[in-house]
C-alpha cells in the first residue's frame, strides 16, 4: 500500500462500514482501536453513527503497518502519541520511528532465519 496514497479527501467524513472497507480493517477492530484511544470519530450526538476522517484513515494504516512490523498495540499506542496528526509525517519525525521499525523487523528476520534453522535441525534429527 502506498503511504502517499489519497484514499480520501481532506474534509470527507465516512461511516464505519467505508472505513472497513478503505482500510481493510474489521469493523469490530475499529470499535476496539476506539476503545484504546488509537483512533477517534466525529458524532454529531451521543447516540449517532461514527464518522471517520482523513487522519484517522491515516493512523488505521499506520496501526496496521506497525502490527506487521511486530509492534504490539501498547507500543503502537506509545508512537501515535507521539505524532503530529498531519500526513505525510515530516522527515524529522518520521526518521527516529523508522529506525525503531528497521531495527524490528531485523530483529523479527534474525528470529525467522534462527526457526529456520531449527526446523532443519528437527528434521534431521527426526529422520535418523
Amino acid at each position: 500500500m502506498d503511504c502517499k496514497a489519497p484514499f480520501m479527501a481532506a474534509d470527507e467524513l465516512i461511516n464505519i462500514h467505508e472505513m472497513s472497507e478503505r482500510s481493510s480493517v474489521p469493523a469490530s477492530t475499529l470499535r476496539y482501536y476506539e476503545k484504546l484511544g488509537l483512533i477517534t470519530s466525529e458524532r454529531a450526538t451521543s447516540g449517532s453513527h461514527r464518522r471517520y476522517s482523513e487522519g484517522t484513515f491515516h493512523r488505521v494504516h499506520y496501526i496496521t503497518l506497525a502490527q506487521r512490523a511486530g509492534f504490539n498495540l501498547e507500543e503502537i499506542a506509545e508512537q501515535l502519541a507521539i505524532l503530529p496528526s498531519i500526513h505525510p509525517l515530516p522527515p524529522k519525525v518520521w526518521e527516529p520511528l523508522r529506525k525503531k521499525w528497521e531495527q524490528r523487523i531485523d530483529q523479527s528476520i534474525a528470529e525467522l532465519k534462527q526457526l529456520k534453522i531449527d526446523l532443519r535441525r528437527c528434521t534431521r534429527d527426526a529422520s535418523r
